[in-house]
């Protein structure tokens, strides 16, 4: 296990657990066909694609080659999503039928996280 690894554990672990709790609270108001509201949602789009970045630098190719896949399709998708939303080209979406499948997503996404933070815990 490399001393990056290794490092990087704490602060991988910390930031993941704020990423369940905004996937959590995603998931919840998609299912109800709810959004975040846009002033929180500007600062989340952010926090997330930072995270993806920060995950890929840190222990990327560390993780199973089909978790490193996942990864790298969420980093794409959140740097591409940011974009999207902080020009509010998603708004166009945002209704409640569409939140409803975004619940979803977040769920997968949700489960995605859990799974980095099992492989990141030893």
């Amino acid at each position: 296990m490399n001393s990056i690894y290794v490092l990087s554990r704490p602060i991988i672990l910390i930031t993941s657990a704020l990423m369940v709790i905004i996937h959590v609270a995603g998931a919840y108001l998609g299912f109800r066909g709810l959004a975040i509201p846009r002033g929180v949602g500007v600062y989340v789009s952010i926090y997330e694609s930072l995270y993806y970045i920060l995950l890929s630098a840190l222990i990327l190719f560390t993780l199973p080659t089909w978790l490193t896949a996942l990864t790298i399709t969420m980093l794409i998708t959140h740097i591409i999503g940011a974009y999207a939303y902080l020009k509010g080209y998603l708004s166009n979406y945002a209704n409640p039928k569409t939140l409803r499948y975004y619940g979803i997503y977040e769920s997968f996404e949700l489960t995605l996280i859990l799974i980095i933070i099992m492989y990141v815990i030893p």
